[in-house]
């Protein structure tokens, strides 16, 4: 039987949703499932709708597998978001990520990844990266990985730049008493090439409730930011975002 305490976030989801612009829900590091063998599946669904004066909805829906032995893990992600205004689409984006971790008996653990995107949400036709990096196996608190990873975008004016970047993941949960947990994550990126002036990095906070043994409902709050953006984009984006997430 749902408590009080559950009650209250699944009512509080549908008022947060109402307010809130579409974006990105994926988290990489919540769906892998890294130290559990098996395979897993997780949905992942966010709607935003108003009527009045315009009529909008807005969603994303993220879908996510996994496969793990004691010597392999492989995940793929892919992601969708839509937006639309009196019935007429006016933009789309899509997320796709692909991941192969290979176990050692070293203190870290070696990791390919692609992914490819399509996201005029933040000013870009296209970005298309492929890594290749370790992550650290023996940090108890937090989970740390170093990649190097090259990078092809192309701006909504058609505008081509190809970057070698550095990697750096951090990552920490904190779980509380009644199941819930509190999710950190930061990537930095400079460029190998001009470290100082062309770097990204995103930030994200989500707070995950389950409501029972397959589903649950994440609050998410994130920055990402490109000291080099495309076009005439801004430079720093945030995002406020309600999910409804079923695993099984």
């Amino acid at each position: 039987m749902i408590n009080m305490h559950k009650k209250i976030f699944i009512l509080l989801s549908f008022i947060v949703i109402s307010f809130i612009d579409a974006s990105p829900i994926v988290d990489i590091e919540n769906v892998r499932q890294s130290g559990e063998i098996g395979k897993f599946k997780n949905f992942e669904f966010s709607l935003n709708s108003s009527r009045g004066n315009e009529d909008r909805d807005d969603f994303d829906l993220g879908i996510a597998l996994v496969n793990n032995s004691s010597t392999i893990e492989k995940l793929l992600v892919f992601e969708r978001s839509e937006r639309t205004q009196d019935d007429i689409i006016e933009d789309e984006a899509t997320f796709l990520h692909a991941r192969v971790l290979w176990q050692s008996d070293r203190k870290y653990d070696f990791e390919a990844y692609l992914q490819s995107s399509e996201n005029p949400f933040q000013s870009y036709k296209r970005r298309d990266l492929v890594g290749l990096g370790i992550r650290f196996t023996e940090l108890k608190s937090i989970k740390l990985s170093l990649s190097l990873l090259y990078e092809n975008e192309e701006s909504l004016f058609r505008n081509e730049k190809s970057t070698e970047r550095f990697n750096l993941f951090l990552n920490r949960d904190i779980s509380f008493n009644n199941d819930s947990f509190l999710t950190g994550s930061i990537f930095f990126q400079p460029s190998l090439s001009d470290f100082s002036d062309d770097y990204k990095y995103s930030i994200s906070i989500s707070y995950n409730v389950p409501v029972s043994e397959n589903f649950s409902i994440k609050f998410k709050v994130s920055e990402s930011f490109d000291n080099d953006p495309p076009d005439l984009a801004e430079k720093s984006d945030q995002s406020l975002s309600t999910s409804f997430i079923y695993s099984f």
